[in-house]
């Protein structure tokens, strides 16, 4: 199972996943399964990092407007992704691309 696996697991389970500081914790009104919980414990440093990544770079958008030197370039749409993934992906065919809503 890998760390998204984990993370669409416990929602389907009623399982909330949260980062507290460096801390992973977990509330469910139920105990989840011992399973569940050795993979989330596997996988805890994958999941952390996801969290802060999503923090961090504020919200998945599926759509960003490419600019150069102020002129629009295209629409970048497809899968969500946050400011700063959709900024290296435009840099990587465009280096002094600029990304915006």
């Amino acid at each position: 199972m890998t760390a998204a696996e984990v993370l669409v697991k416990t929602a389907a389970d009623g399982v909330s996943l949260k980062l507290d500081g460096a801390r992973l914790t977990w509330s469910a009104d139920h105990l989840p399964t011992l399973e569940l919980l050795a993979e989330i414990k596997a996988h805890r440093l994958e999941i952390i990092e996801t969290f802060r990544a999503a923090s961090d770079h504020g919200p998945r958008r599926p759509a960003w407007r490419i600019t150069c030197d102020g002129k629009p370039i295209c629409m970048m749409v497809g899968e969500p992704m946050t400011y700063a993934e959709a900024l290296e992906a435009a840099r990587w065919h465009w280096p002094d691309a600029q990304v915006q809503h």
